[in-house]
Order: C-alpha cells, then sequence, then structure tokens
C-alpha cells in the first residue's frame, strides 16, 4: 500500500507494509577507500541493521545486528539481513582513522526487499600521520562584557587581563544584543583577529565525512578571514535565523607575525570542531561555548591532535577532547 509523507513540504511517496508481515530484506554494499580514492583491501568492515522488535505499522523499542567481514582487492564487502528502515555501515584498518559512511534510511519496498536494493555507501579511511600534542579543550564560559571587544587567550583558556589570567589575545569578541524575551530578541557575537594574518575559516564541508578525524591533517596556508560575524535571533518578522546556517567546523590562524611586505614570518595554526555557540538570552552577556584545537609550535600547520597528550592538564570531564 503506498502513502504519500509530507515532511517539511518534501512530498515522498512510500510503499508501506501491513501490519502482520516481516520487515523487508535490505542488502548494502561498502567500498572502503583512501584519502586518494583508492580502494583499500582487508579493512574490517561492519554493516549494522536495524533489528525493531515490533512489527512493521507498530511502535516499540529496536536492537542492532551487525554483519561484519572484510573488503575484497576492490575494497568492496556486501551483506543482507531483515531490516528496519534504517542501515548504517562503518570500517576500519591498521594504521588508519576508523570511520562511517552516510546512513541509509529507506522509504518504501518492494517484494520483501527494501530499495534501492544493494546500495553502495562509501567509506573513507583516513590514515594516521602525525598526531601531536596539542591544547584542545572544550570551553563554556561567561562573556564578561557586552559591547565591547574582549580577548581570549587560547593557552591560557581564559579571558585577557583584567577580568582573566590571559596574556595573549588570540581570539577577540565583541559581543552586542538586544532581548525582550525568548521570542524577540536578535544577537551578533562579531569574531575578530588582533593581529594582520591571523584569521578564521570553515574547513570544507568532505573534510566533515565519518572518519574519527574529522578535518584534514594540516591547516591551510590562505584563505583566512580577519573576522566572521555570528548572528541570532527570534522575532515576528524573521522567526528564528541565525548561526545554524555557519559552517560547523574551522581552522584558524593567530599569534602570526608578518614581514615588511605581509608575508607570514611566524604563526600558530589550529582549529574549531562544531559550531561557535553563544547563548545572550538566559545570561546578563552571554554563554560562550566552543571546543578548540592549538598546535604550539610556530609554523607547524598539523592540527592531527593525540588525545592521549593534550597540553591541559587536570581538565574536568566536560572540558576533555577525544577526538583527533
Amino acid at each position: 500500500m503506498k502513502r504519500i509523507l509530507r515532511l517539511g513540504g518534501l512530498v515522498v511517496v512510500a510503499t508501506l507494509i501491513a501490519v502482520g508481515q516481516s520487515w523487508p530484506e535490505a542488502k548494502i554494499t561498502v567500498r572502503v577507500v583512501d584519502e586518494n580514492a583508492s580502494p583499500m583491501a582487508d579493512a574490517e568492515v561492519g554493516i549494522t541493521f536495524d533489528q525493531p522488535k515490533h512489527k512493521p505499522g507498530a511502535w516499540g523499542s529496536s536492537d542492532v545486528l551487525t554483519r561484519n567481514g572484510k573488503s575484497n582487492s576492490e575494497g568492496l564487502f556486501s551483506a543482507s539481513e531483515r531490516s528496519g528502515n534504517y542501515v548504517n555501515a562503518g570500517a576500519k584498518a591498521p594504521g588508519y582513522y576508523s570511520a562511517h559512511g552516510k546512513a541509509i534510511e529507506f522509504w518504501n519496498s518492494e517484494a520483501g526487499k527494501w530499495k534501492p536494493w544493494n546500495s553502495t555507501v562509501e567509506v573513507i579511511l583516513k590514515k594516521i600521520l602525525n598526531p601531536i600534542p596539542m591544547y584542545a579543550r572544550r570551553i563554556e564560559t561567561e562573556i564578561p562584557v557586552v559591547d565591547a571587544p574582549i580577548g581570549l587567550d587560547l593557552v591560557a583558556s581564559d579571558w585577557v587581563p583584567a577580568t582573566g589570567h590571559g596574556k595573549t589575545s588570540d581570539f577577540i569578541f565583541k559581543l552586542t544584543k538586544r532581548v525582550e524575551s525568548f521570542h524577540d530578541f536578535g544577537a551578533e557575537l562579531l569574531l575578530s583577529f588582533p593581529n594582520p594574518g591571523d584569521g578564521i575559516q570553515g574547513m570544507p564541508e568532505d573534510s566533515w565525512g565519518g572518519s574519527e578525524l574529522r578535518s584534514p591533517h594540516s591547516g591551510p596556508e590562505a584563505g583566512y578571514s580577519q573576522s566572521i560575524s555570528l548572528l541570532q535571533g527570534n522575532s515576528k518578522q524573521s522567526g528564528e535565523y541565525g548561526t545554524k546556517n555557519n559552517p560547523r567546523d574551522y581552522f584558524f590562524r593567530t599569534r602570526t607575525i608578518t614581514d615588511p611586505k605581509g608575508q607570514v614570518v611566524s604563526a600558530l595554526y589550529g582549529k574549531i570542531y562544531g559550531s561557535i555557540e553563544y547563548f545572550p538570552v538566559s545570561s546578563k552577556t552571554a554563554k560562550l561555548r566552543f571546543t578548540y584545537y592549538l598546535n604550539p609550535t610556530p609554523n607547524d600547520r598539523n592540527v592531527e591532535f593525540d588525545p592521549k597528550r593534550n597540553l591541559f592538564t587536570n581538565l574536568k570531564d566536560d572540558e576533555r577532547v577525544t577526538a583527533p
């Protein structure tokens, strides 16, 4: 039987399964490749099938069933199993970061099989090259002032004096806001930098992927912007708007020294995983939250972090960073 589903304005024609029937069978092929798109043989592959405890058409909990195997000379591994409409897959290999591919969600079936039958999921494994010690922390702090710039020292992980123990401004934040209520407010968090050559840029979307190492191994040499404006708000005219549309991950460069021609002589490189979040409504100023990694070696663009060698010690559980 077919039903028309409306999902946020998107019309989907889904073939539903009558109550009393069993779940359809799904077949998935995983293709494991390296960063050069070359097939990888003998990678350990797992395909995880949703295993609902309820019958189709009813609600209930689910288990999962994983079929494991190794990729062949073409980097391929296939498995099939009766399944709910959600299947995930991943792979790992010695000397590489483990990764998962994009999950497959089925919408229709035919003759007891989910369609499309035998979809291919690509999993990209990134090589473990040179993990290094870095300053890595999930910071959550109150912005000290409104309508005035304030510096944040990433090595001290604190605001610069007189409001904190920092000595060098790596990031400069300026918060402006208007708050009437949760349903009527507007705010801007301007992130800028103190030195020519400093800056920030979003990571390319294809770098996010499903790898343990979300970023490329190193930051770029160029392309940094001196500032970014993070807007958010809610109003009758515009509804909710703002930072949810910004890039999720960033590269940054700070403590830059340039020669008389403007060429970079020395700089520190780093990355931010996840959005730079701030919460202006429930605070006199705003609570700021983001996760950053800073390489302490000048001119070393390596951002492949070794979680066992964090240069921050005695961090609280919610401040610790485990992703490379």
